[in-house]
């Protein structure tokens, strides 16, 4: 056995002064070569000689048929059809590889579409080139299509009649699942469609937002049954107690004056609110001034001086 040399990268502990840290190391190691699978490359080479020369004959028979089409483009275009449905019926057979009744339908189909371009590109070459041309031309889309025929039948997996029991036992149950999941879907859908097309109906037959069906019977609510009147009861006899709180003259009565010169006294309602000096509503004075006594009035020796207010009797 052959071995070739890697280097392979591991981690490792390294200790210095009783203090592991991990670090990576390299080492090199033998790792044995697998031989060769001739089978796989075989397979490899010969997939892509037939991709190589179905090319080849696609471009051919679209040429050829493009030419007995008159050789516009979309004579081109039709050329091609043939060869790329060709093409989807062997992308069609390796889809139903392991179903042989539907790869049996698939392969005819495939054959089918292979003798209109071979029918074509007889023609064509039989028109310009005689018998020969036509012949070698036409047996190239031929042996693309036999190569792509032999190819499937190698690779083809063979099943005992057990086993092919089984596996169609299997897809069965799975297309069964499938199928269910696709019902639901669809009547779901259709539910759907059934309850928006009632609720439409059923829209349809209200009158617009904001409207009033002149036709409609109006709902007039009844009239409230009369409701009785309280039954008036006697007030009871409320016994007054005689006031007797003394009134504002009795409770604070007003000292009588012995000077004719002082200002009367002023009672609670008549006295304006005194504000705080400094207040922008305060007023400069706090009492009533006393005008000066005129000559002849009042008391000996107090000519052109204010008089001097008494105190107040005691209350």
């Amino acid at each position: 056995m052959k071995y070739k040399i890697e280097t392979e990268e591991y981690t490792d502990s390294h200790t210095v002064d009783g203090v592991s840290a991990p670090v990576t190391r390299s080492r090199q190691v033998a790792v044995p070569v697998l031989p060769r699978d001739l089978d796989v490359l075989a397979a490899r080479a010969v997939v892509a000689l037939v991709l190589v020369l179905t090319t080849v004959s696609i471009t051919w028979s679209t040429v050829s048929i493009a030419h007995l089409l008159r050789g516009t483009w979309t004579a081109y275009l039709a050329g091609g059809v043939f060869d790329l449905a060709w093409c989807a019926a062997l992308g069609m057979a390796f889809m139903v590889r392991f179903r042989p009744d539907r790869r049996a339908i698939v392969d005819r189909v495939g054959w089918a579409l292979l003798a209109v371009t071979v029918t074509a590109i007889g023609m064509e070459g039989y028109r310009s080139g005689g018998l020969a041309v036509a012949a070698i031309g036409a047996s190239v889309s031929v042996a693309a299509k036999a190569l792509w025929w032999t190819l499937g039948r190698v690779t083809r997996p063979e099943l005992s009649p057990d086993d092919a029991q089984w596996v169609a036992a299997q897809i069965s149950t799975a297309s069964a699942q499938l199928a269910v999941a696709s019902v639901r879907r669809q009547v779901a859908r259709a539910q759907d469609r059934a309850a928006a097309e009632l609720l439409a109906m059923e829209a349809s037959r209200r009158p617009p937002h904001g409207t009033v069906d002149v036709h409609a019977t109006p709902n007039i609510p009844a009239a409230p049954a009369a409701i009785p009147a309280p039954e008036v009861l006697p007030a009871p006899a409320v016994a007054v107690a005689p006031d007797t709180t003394p009134s504002i003259a009795e409770k604070t009565p007003v000292a009588a004056l012995e000077a004719p010169d002082q200002a009367p006294g002023r009672t609670a309602p008549d006295q304006a609110k005194r504000l705080s000096p400094g207040h922008p509503g305060a007023r400069p004075n706090r009492g009533v001034a006393i005008p000066p006594r005129r000559p002849g009035h009042g008391r000996p020796g107090t000519v052109g001086q204010r008089t001097a207010r008494r105190p107040r009797r005691a209350r």
